[in-house]
C-alpha cells in the first residue's frame, strides 16, 4: 500500500503514516472481529474543538470527552455514535489550507499514497445517518446518487472545500464498504496501479473517474480483505454559498465512471 510503519503501541495499535504531514494516518487496531474501531476527523485547534462541544451540549447530543488520548500522538477527542453505531472521533492536528494532496509532493515511489481523506461506511438508513452528519458533525452534501426508488443509493458528504469526507453507502448491514486515501494527480494513481498489479495485489476495479467529484480512483482489498480506494484530482468547492449539491440517477453509468466501465458484483456484495 505504500504505507510506512511508525509506530506500534502497548496494546498492540499498529500506526501507519502516509506520504503526507500527519504523523499517521491509518490504525490497525487488535480484535476479535472485523469492523470499524473508529473514523477520526480534525478540527483546527483545541479552541475550535471546546466550541463543539459547547454547541453539542447545548443541542443535548450524547458524546464523550475523551482527554487524554490512549493514542498515541492522540490530543483531545469528541467521541460520538452515529445512528448506524459507528464511533466518530473529533480530535485536533495537522491543519492545512488546502487539502494536504494539493499542497503535498510526495518523495516515495509508487504507490506514495498521502494522506487518508475519506471513509465510507455501508448503512442500512441512509437518511439517519445523513441527518446526523448535516446536524452533529455539521457536514454539508456535496451530491446524491439515487436508486430507481428515489432512495439514497450513495451521498457525499464535505466538512470544508474537498468534495467528500465521508460517503454514506447503502447496503443489507452496516459497516464498512471502503476507506480512501489520496495521491497526488492521476498519473500518480495510474502508475500506482501498475506498481501494485505487478506486486501482486488484487485490484477490483480501476482506474475510473467518478462522476461525483470528478476524482480518478481505483480500488483494492487490503490484506484483511477490505475495500481500500486510492483516488486524486477530487474536486474542490470554494464557492460554498452558490453551490448546489448535485443528484445522479443510480442507472446513469457516468454516475460510477465517466469512462464507461461497471463495478464487479463483489464491490457491492
Amino acid at each position: 500500500m505504500g504505507l510506512s510503519l511508525v509506530h506500534v503501541d502497548g496494546a498492540g495499535r499498529h500506526y501507519l503514516s502516509g506520504n503526507g504531514l500527519d504523523p499517521y494516518s491509518l490504525i490497525y487496531t487488535p480484535a476479535d472481529a472485523k469492523g470499524i474501531d473508529h473514523i477520526a476527523y480534525l478540527v483546527k485547534d483545541l479552541g475550535t474543538l471546546n466550541e463543539l462541544q459547547q454547541r453539542w451540549e447545548a443541542a443535548g447530543v450524547e458524546f464523550e470527552r475523551i482527554d487524554p488520548s490512549e493514542l498515541w500522538r492522540g490530543g483531545a477527542a469528541l467521541r460520538v455514535q452515529s445512528p448506524a453505531g459507528h464511533y466518530v472521533h473529533v480530535t485536533t492536528g495537522v491543519f492545512t489550507e488546502l487539502p494536504q494532496g494539493f499542497t503535498v509532493v510526495p518523495h516515495a515511489p509508487p504507490p506514495a499514497p498521502i494522506t487518508f481523506d475519506h471513509a465510507a461506511p455501508r448503512i442500512i438508513d441512509t437518511v439517519a445517518e445523513a441527518e446526523f452528519l448535516e446536524k452533529v458533525l455539521d457536514l454539508k452534501l456535496s451530491a446524491r446518487i439515487i436508486d430507481p426508488e428515489g432512495n439514497i443509493a450513495i451521498a457525499f458528504f464535505r466538512a470544508h472545500t474537498l468534495f467528500h469526507c465521508y460517503t454514506v453507502v447503502a447496503g443489507p448491514y452496516n459497516g464498512l464498504h471502503h476507506y480512501q486515501f489520496t495521491l497526488k494527480n492521476a498519473d500518480a494513481i495510474h502508475e500506482a496501479a501498475e506498481k501494485m498489479t505487478s506486486d501482486g495485489v488484487e485490484i477490483i476495479w480501476g482506474p475510473v473517474r467518478h462522476g461525483p467529484g470528478h476524482n480518478v480512483a481505483f480500488y483494492f482489498f487490503d490484506n484483511d480483505r477490505n475495500i481500500v480506494e486510492y483516488s486524486a484530482e477530487e474536486e474542490i468547492i470554494l464557492d460554498a454559498a452558490g453551490y448546489i449539491a448535485r443528484e445522479w440517477e443510480a442507472i446513469n453509468p457516468a454516475a460510477l465512471d465517466e469512462w464507461g466501465s461497471a463495478p464487479p458484483e463483489i464491490f457491492f456484495a
